[in-house]
This record gives C-alpha cells, sequence and structure tokens, in this order.
C-alpha cells in the first residue's frame, strides 16, 4: 500500500501529448475561400451603394429647395421693377 498504483498517478507527472490538427485539402479551401470573398465583396458594395441613397435623395431636396429660393429671388426683383416703374 505504500506505492502508489497506476490509477492514483498524478496529471503532473504525465507528460504531454502533442495534438495534431487534421490535414486539409488545398482545393477545397480555394474553393471556399473564393466564395466568401466574393461574399464579402458583394456584401461590401451592397452597404456602401445603401449609405449613398440618402445622400442622393438629400442632393435632390436641395437642389429643389435652391430652385424654389432662385424663383422666389427672381418674383421679388420682378416685384421690385414693377415698384419702380409705377412710381415714375
Amino acid at each position: 500500500m505504500d506505492e502508489p498504483s497506476k490509477s492514483d498517478e498524478s496529471l503532473a507527472d504525465v507528460p504531454p501529448t502533442p495534438v495534431t490538427a487534421p490535414p486539409t485539402h488545398s482545393a477545397n479551401n480555394f474553393g471556399l475561400n473564393a466564395l466568401v470573398l466574393a461574399a464579402a465583396g458583394a456584401g461590401a458594395f451592397f452597404l456602401i451603394g445603401g449609405t449613398m441613397t440618402p445622400c442622393m435623395g438629400a442632393t435632390r431636396s436641395t437642389q429643389l429647395q435652391w430652385q424654389e429660393r432662385n424663383a422666389q429671388i427672381e418674383q421679388a426683383e420682378c416685384d421690385a421693377r414693377a415698384r419702380e416703374s409705377q412710381s415714375e
């Protein structure tokens, strides 16, 4: 009983055994990598395109506001000319 049995052996005394990764096939990885890269590129394209859409609408809205403002300025100029011609 003085000697420890094999089942009582401490894990600190057991040397570690290396674990090897399963071999991978480069042909399968190439196809998968190409597919993932294409999907990521398409996703980035749509995300960036989606962020530009509100900007295009804002540009159109700003353009319409400037056109309206220019029409108001022209109308004010015409009204001022009409008042000047009536006062003479």
